[in-house]
């Protein structure tokens, strides 16, 4: 197993920042933002992501940073970009209510190899001209996402969440390292949605997440917030549960970068997708397969990624199926 990142820096003469906040639209599934039955699931997923930078016009591009004449400062890459991470979930789903709702909460650790986003943060630290390659087949753990507040009312043909969660920096992160598994700083996402059951086997959802980024550690640097908007739709195959769907996602950068270190280059995506999963052992072990594209990107780095990955339920005695 590897996960490499090559670029090609050619010429940087000034120190910037560039980062994309944490929260990737399209993560989770159209169900996965309501809380679910009572017990334990144990999600463990394998994801792989071919990325390449797209500039502020939405072109694919050598070039991070247009030269100006109030900046001059050029960075220019040779793209090849792929990413390998292996994510492991951990989901409790309560008993009873609360404020006369379902809820529950949700732990991500993740080990991987630097992203894409990382990679760019540290040849963007650099401080003279020059030619730097980096090469890292190093594997270590990232940034934890920690979703204590898990809450989701049912109305008819209506279920409503409101969940917050929060990205920890847990991943090694020090300025100009060719290791780092994080991103530095604190992330907070703050997610409602809707979803609409028409018929008894068709789901319809809708979620926005908007994520709060804090300073970055050791460096004068505050990514700017964003908004995503997630959709989709899922339909259930059979009475065993196995289903298939499609979603979409749409996100924007919605305030500016802080500090002397920012790209100061607002940033947006969308990207569509589907995902099929099916019960190996009905309601207790389960096999599911995702796949996402993204478009209209500007300012970051986006592509195509595919997660496969296990999904295994420990129900409580007094929850029913």
């Amino acid at each position: 197993m590897k996960r490499i990142i090559n670029l090609l820096l050619l010429l940087f003469v000034s120190t910037s920042s560039f980062a994309q906040g944490h929260y990737n639209g399209s993560s989770f599934n159209p169900n996965d933002y309501f809380a679910p039955h009572a017990g334990f699931i144990i999600p463990v997923w394998y994801g792989y992501a071919n990325m390449n930078y797209y500039n502020k016009q939405g072109n694919k591009s050598d070039q991070l940073i247009n030269p100006t004449p109030n900046n001059p400062t050029t960075l220019n890459i040779e793209q090849n970009v792929k990413t390998h991470s292996f994510i492991l979930m951990a989901i409790y789903g309560g008993k009873g209510k609360i404020l006369n709702a379902d809820w529950g909460m949700m732990i991500i650790p993740t080990l991987n190899s630097p992203t894409a986003s990382i990679a760019l943060d540290y040849y963007s630290q650099q401080t003279g001209a020059g030619r730097y390659n980096f090469t890292n087949k190093s594997l270590g753990f990232g940034d934890m996402y920690i979703q204590p507040i898990w809450l989701s009312w049912k109305d008819g043909k209506f279920k409503y969440a409101l969940n917050y969660g929060v990205w920890a920096p847990t991943g090694k992160y020090e300025p100009n390292s060719l290791d780092n598994g994080g991103h530095g700083y604190w992330s907070h996402n703050i997610r409602g949605a809707l979803q609409y059951k028409p018929q008894p086997k068709i789901n319809l959802s809708i979620a926005p997440t908007f994520e709060i980024n804090q300073w970055q550690k050791d460096t004068d640097f505050k990514e700017g917030s964003h908004l995503t908007v997630d959709l989709g739709g899922s339909y259930l195959l059979n009475s065993r549960g196995d289903e298939v769907g499609v979603f979409g996602h749409y996100t924007k950068q919605v305030s500016d970068d802080k500090g002397t270190e920012g790209s100061f280059l607002s940033d947006q995506t969308a990207g569509v997708g589907g995902f099929v999963s099916y019960w190996i052992v009905p309601k207790k072990i389960g096999a599911m397969a995702r796949i996402t594209q993204n478009f209209a990107t500007e300012s970051r780095f986006g592509g195509m990624a595919v997660q496969a990955g296990v999904n295994i339920l420990i129900p409580s005695k007094s929850a029913s199926h």
